[in-house]
Order: C-alpha cells, then sequence, then structure tokens
C-alpha cells in the first residue's frame, strides 16, 4: 500500500483536463460497496485552471450538480481541494464532470458536517471561533464543552483543550446533526425528543484515536509545551477538518512541533487522523480504551473495543452505555500493538517531513438502525471496515 492512496481517498482517478474543466473517472476496484467515498482533488494538480476561477468549481454527475466543497488549507484565500462523495458498488466505474460555473448556478447543498469552537467570554456568553491557543494548561474550562467538536450525521467527537488532548464521543440516536443545538450537553427534553449524549467516560485515557506520548510503560499526555492551538481548518457541507496543535513539545530529549489533523466527512462515523512532526519521534501512541471491563480486539493494525460503562461520573442520573471504538493503522507504519492499563494501544514512529494516516471510529448500542448485539459482531465490523478502507485503491 502507499502513502498517496489516503490523499486521494481510496479511489483510482482516470483525469482529462479543458480549458474551463475536466473530467474524471472513478473506480471502485474493490469487493466492497462503498459508500460517501469522498475523492478529494488537489487543485494544483490542474494548471489549466486559473486560481482566479477555483471557487468557482462545480460537480456533475450525469448531467446534474451534486454537493461539493472548495477549501482553503494554507490559509491563502484560494481554494487548495475539491472534494466530493460518490456511491460506487464494487467494481462500480462512474464519470464526473468538474467545471466553472456561475455563482448562481452553484447550489447550495444541506450539510451532512459540523464543527464548533466555543470561547466562554466574561459575562457568560459564548464566542464563536475559528482558532484558539495558549502556552498555558488552561483552557480546558475557557471554551464550551472543553475544546473543539466535530460531527456528522452517524457520530460526534470533542478534542479535549488540555494536556490530556482526548478524544470523546457522543452518539446519535437518529442519524442527525445536534451539536449546534445540544451543545454536546442535551437537555432532558431533548433527550426525550430522541437526542443522542456524550456515551464514553474517557477520564485519562486514550478515548478512541488520540495522539499521546509513551514512557515505556503508558500513554503520557502533553504537558511540557511552549504553545498549543485548537482550530478549525475547513467545515462545509462535504466535510470538515479541525487540528490539535502543540509548539515547542518537551518529549523524547528535544522540542518539537507536533501536528494531529482530523478529517471527518458527510454520511461517515470514522474520521482520519494525520500526523506530522517536525522531528523524527520514535514512538507515539494511539488506539482505543477498554469500556468497564469489555472486550479488546488486538492487532498490529487493528485494535478495537467493545463494552459496557457509565458514560458520567454521576452513576445516579446516567445510565450504563454499551459502545464500540475502533483504530485502524495501515500495515506500513510498522505499529506495535501494547496493552497498558486501560489503554489497548498502538504505538508508531514519525519522521520528520512524512504523515502518519490513521482511521478510528465508534458505535452505540442505541443507534436506531443498530446491528452490533456482541463484542464479536463489533469486531466482526471493524475487520470488514479496515479493509475496506485499503481495499478501494489501484495499487
Amino acid at each position: 500500500m502507499k502513502h498517496n492512496i489516503l490523499t486521494i481517498t481510496f479511489l483510482a482517478l482516470s483525469i482529462t483536463v479543458s480549458a474551463v474543466g475536466f473530467k474524471v473517472k472513478v473506480r471502485n476496484p474493490g469487493q466492497f460497496t462503498q459508500t460517501h467515498l469522498p475523492v478529494v482533488l488537489k487543485l494544483d494538480n490542474y494548471n489549466k485552471i486559473h486560481p482566479t476561477q477555483r471557487e468557482k468549481l462545480a460537480v456533475y454527475v450525469n448531467g446534474r450538480q451534486i454537493s461539493s466543497q472548495l477549501d482553503d488549507l494554507n490559509g491563502d484565500r484560494i481554494p487548495d481541494e475539491l472534494v466530493f462523495q460518490l456511491n460506487l458498488k464494487a467494481g462500480e466505474s462512474r464519470k464526473v464532470r468538474v467545471k466553472t460555473v456561475n455563482s448562481k448556478r452553484r447550489k447550495n447543498f444541506k450539510p451532512g458536517v459540523y464543527a464548533d469552537l466555543i470561547a466562554k467570554e466574561k459575562d457568560g456568553s459564548h464566542r464563536f471561533v475559528t482558532e484558539a491557543s495558549s502556552s498555558k494548561n488552561d483552557m480546558y474550562n475557557a471554551l464550551h464543552h472543553h475544546g473543539v467538536a466535530f460531527e456528522s450525521e452517524l457520530m460526534a467527537y470533542r478534542i479535549y483543550f488540555d494536556n490530556k488532548s482526548t478524544i470523546d464521543i457522543y452518539g446519535k440516536r437518529t442519524p442527525q446533526l445536534e451539536i449546534a443545538q445540544t451543545g454536546w450537553y442535551p437537555t432532558d427534553e431533548q433527550l426525550k425528543a430522541g437526542s443522542g449524549d456524550d456515551i464514553l467516560l474517557v477520564s485519562g485515557w486514550v478515548g478512541v484515536g488520540t495522539v499521546k506520548g509513551w514512557n515505556g510503560k503508558k500513554a503520557t499526555h502533553i504537558e511540557k509545551f511552549d504553545k498549543r492551538t485548537q482550530r478549525i481548518v475547513a467545515l462545509g457541507n462535504v466535510r470538515t477538518i479541525v487540528e490539535s496543535e502543540v509548539k515547542g513539545w518537551e518529549y523524547e530529549g528535544k522540542k518539537t512541533d507536533l501536528r494531529v489533523r482530523y478529517t471527518l466527512y458527510a454520511g461517515q462515523r470514522h474520521a482520519m487522523c494525520e500526523v506530522t512532526a517536525s522531528n523524527d519521534i520514535i514512538k507515539l501512541a494511539t488506539g482505543v480504551q477498554q469500556i468497564g471491563g469489555g472486550s479488546l480486539f488486538k492487532s498490529s493494525t487493528l485494535t478495537g473495543s467493545w463494552g459496557n460503562h457509565f458514560p458520567q461520573p454521576d452513576t445516579v442520573k446516567y445510565k450504563k452505555e454499551t459502545t464500540g471504538l475502533g483504530v485502524f493503522m495501515p500495515i506500513e507504519y510498522k505499529a506495535k500493538n501494547i496493552v497498558a492499563g486501560v489503554d489497548n494501544l498502538l504505538l508508531f514512529p514519525v519522521k520528520k517531513g512524512e504523515t502518519v494516516r490513521f482511521f478510528l471510529t465508534a458505535s452505540w448500542a442505541r443507534e436506531e438502525n443498530n446491528t452490533f448485539l456482541k463484542a464479536s459482531d463489533y469486531f466482526d465490523f471493524l475487520k470488514v471496515w479496515s479493509i475496506s478502507l485499503t481495499e478501494a485503491v489501484m495499487e
């Protein structure tokens, strides 16, 4: 498996460029039907489309415009990537046309993702921001829901803005966007109406897909640093991208800048994590935590967890929730699986100038379409999921 297969999002692309657009032939050569598959086009590769024309691009399938998103990832106010999604059966191909259109003809589609980063003001009000930073470990209570939150209609995640940097999860009973309404903390009325809720007590553990240090015995927090930042990099109707970045992290005997980026697409419950560092790192840790003494799945590429436990310290108001967690790391990164206390970890290296990409997912037993009745059901799902992430690619 090659590094760049993940950046083109698991799809084989055949491209013909014209003066005002280009055609893309997308094929799924894998054995599984793929739904809501993202196709990510890096617009610097299409030099016949002038940068000033990029914001006019739209995507058509069979003459019908489909939902797409233009993202400026480097902050120069020029779109860098165009992303859209397709449903493809095993072996199926689809022809797509990308072309410039008048702004009035670029349709607005219903968002399938949401993200927010909310600062608490001294007067008790809230202010929505796209970036927040601090040189101290003082942001946990300075932000609503303690850090950036991001969601699809199937699952929501948040990253604690503290030394733990842990990823917590919020399950959905019904597929829908909720965080803008519930603020991660649904009222009793919203719960009665069918909203989801926080379904995992992460404490000081690894949660799901959190990136932590490793001291030889256990996963460690990011404690000594010069500056920590959270930001929303992109948000539209197709995907959201958020980052947790630390500058000057004192780790493995040197100061290193570490950037951890999470991308979540509409219609998907799993997120992609991309890790980059300013220095070589011998070992970082990620993985899943054990849930209430429940079952674990262990391998050098796939870790899983299934269990039943209280999602909050308050065991009177809250009932136990049954939850599944999974992390898949492609074999090329040569990760090592180790169980350290409650954490079912994958230890992996990072080389300066390279990007490590892995995937995290979660499920809730109270989802209306849930089919998982026991740990073996969920672990079978994780095996298929991990294969589907790599199979729909031409080598």
